[in-house]
């Protein structure tokens, strides 16, 4: 159980982050003179709408750019612009003998960008250079660098060949980029296109176009009248998506009945459960709240070096208090990177146990000694570190706040400071940082290569294990769950083992969704809810 502090402090962070003040609401917006405005409030500002580049969740983007396969709500990957994916059931998946393999893409026909220009299997090849390219900063780049070859023997139709077999294959190319566009320019200079990051100039294939981003208050996006999956879709007009980074603001927002559709926060379920005119979904998703520390500075070198100092802080942290009274009992306790709803769980590893004695013992042990200020030094130098937050992130800065508490009880001084998310973004790629309380979404079929392998994609701690890498290699070359799970068993287990990185709980994102939206259909992938936005409609 929680310390008597711990309980305090958790009870007033619940006040902070979970109750809003009520008022008089009105009904959900309908539709104005026959035109379906979907009005959304969305939880921050994006960075930029290159689907690659972007930090964010990417619902915004796959509104108006697709890929060549998404993700259901069943966790499946279902084809977009592509009409199939390769499985050996289909034959278009070949095995050479050389040992690579090649997979056949047929693409869509009759599919044209926002400004008419035809899609083609040119566009697929184009996406797979610029992702492959150094400095491209897409987040599992590494992934497609497995592709050793884009072929276009016709113009729907795509031939990947691989180095070998790779489990993931049919996750990759979420998003397409136009080659008309950005074809001639150079990856930083793709990276960095206003024009297109903006959206001045950007074209997509989905459902809906561009037409205005106003700085701090929305983006909004218009339906796409030259859609290639028929006249009939999309069906709604407009989407409006208007920043709204504070979760009471977001919540009172919804009460008064202004949006159509927004996530909220674990702690504000029992604010919104029965709200007349409202469907509150409760999605399992594929993200895990951790806490991360960084060996990438002098700094934090010294402080996180030793395995047993990060079990001793581990263990300073009661993980079931922030899962079942911070969080309200809406989440369930990670020890693993994989949701136990998966198959690839292992449900025999457990990460650290809430033990502040052990930890302060193993804390002492290790040369740090408590001090006349109740803060531990070892050789002139104070056990205190800056713990990164990106402001909005309501439920992740509540839990820090609880950790830093916690610690604070064996000794450890933990400081904070706040960015906004693109400033977040730009100090946690330059690896200026000590610790974060970060999420990291996994795709439906799972690989945490990038977010764990030395130098990985993701990886902005520093940590590195060769022998790690080796296993989680392993596990992604693996196309058959017999060969794979017990691969990814022993991934699990291992980073458990090493300490380097403490899961707090499996995330459920709560969705509160008007009834007057037809066709929703909530998913807890990284691609998100709305991914069949070109079939929801308003009534």
């Amino acid at each position: 159980m929680s310390n008597p502090a711990t309980r305090t402090l958790i009870a007033i962070l619940t006040t902070v982050v979970g109750v809003a003040c009520a008022g008089e609401r009105r009904d959900p917006l309908a539709p104005i003179d026959g035109r379906q405005i979907l009005r959304v409030a969305y939880e921050r500002e994006v960075d930029v709408l290159n689907a690659f580049t972007s930090q964010m969740l990417v619902d915004i983007h796959f509104s108006m750019v697709e890929g060549l396969i998404t993700t259901d709500e069943h966790n499946s990957y279902v084809p977009v612009l592509a009409k199939e994916i390769p499985t050996d059931a289909n034959g278009l998946l070949e095995r050479m003998p050389d040992g690579t393999v090649r997979m056949t893409w047929p693409l869509q026909e009759n599919v044209r960008w926002h400004d008419g220009e035809p899609f083609t299997s040119a566009d697929v090849c184009f996406t797979w250079k610029f992702v492959t390219s150094e400095n491209s900063q897409t987040y599992n780049r590494d992934w497609y660098l497995r592709i050793s070859g884009c072929e276009t023997p016709d113009e729907h139709t795509v031939v990947f060949t691989w180095s070998g077999e790779y489990a993931y294959y049919a996750g990759l190319f979420e998003a397409i980029l136009p080659e008309h566009v950005l074809g001639g320019m150079t990856t930083e200079e793709i990276v960095n296109y206003t024009p297109y990051n903006r959206g001045a100039e950007l074209v997509g294939t989905g459902p809906f176009r561009f037409a205005e981003w106003k700085s701090g208050e929305y983006l909004r996006v218009v339906r796409n009248e030259d859609y290639w999956r028929g006249a009939e879709y999309p069906v709604i007009d407009e989407i409006v998506w208007a920043f709204i980074p504070d979760a009471n603001t977001r919540m009172n927002a919804m009460r008064a009945g202004q949006y159509h559709y927004a996530r909220l926060e674990p702690t504000q379920v029992r604010e919104v459960g029965d709200l007349e005119g409202y469907q509150l979904q409760l999605i399992s998703s594929n993200t895990f709240l951790h806490l991360d520390f960084s060996l990438n500075t002098e700094r934090s070198r010294l402080l996180f070096s030793d395995r047993d100092v990060r079990r001793a802080l581990f263990q300073a942290i009661d993980r079931e208090a922030i899962a079942t009274q911070l969080m309200q009992g809406t989440v369930e306790l990670a020890n693993t990177p994989i949701n136990p709803s998966g198959p690839y769980h292992n449900p025999n590893v457990s990460a650290a146990r809430y033990d502040p004695t052990e930890s302060a013992r193993l804390l002492t042990a290790a040369g740090w000694l408590v001090g006349p200020d109740g803060i531990r030094t070892k050789n002139g130098q104070r056990f205190t570190f800056t713990l990164l937050n990106r402001a909005g992130t309501t439920d992740r800065i509540a839990a820090a706040q609880v950790i830093q508490a916690q610690l604070k009880s064996v000794g450890v001084e933990v400081a904070f400071e706040t960015l906004e998310s693109a400033s977040w973004t730009q100090k946690w790629r330059s690896l200026n940082w000590e610790a974060i309380v970060s999420a990291w979404f996994l795709p439906a079929d799972p690989s945490f290569t990038g977010l764990f392998q030395c130098g990985g994609p993701n990886n902005m701690t520093g940590f590195c294990d060769p022998e790690l890498d080796e296993v989680m290699a392993a596990s992604d070359r693996a196309l058959n769950f017999e060969a794979r799970k017990p691969l990814l068993d022993l991934a699990q287990q291992a980073l458990a083992d090493d300490e380097r990185m403490l899961p707090i709980y499996y995330n459920v994102v709560p969705e509160l969704v008007s009834t007057r939206i037809v066709g929703y259909r909530g998913s807890g992938t990284n691609f998100g809810s709305f991914w069949n936005l070109w079939q929801w409609s308003l009534k």
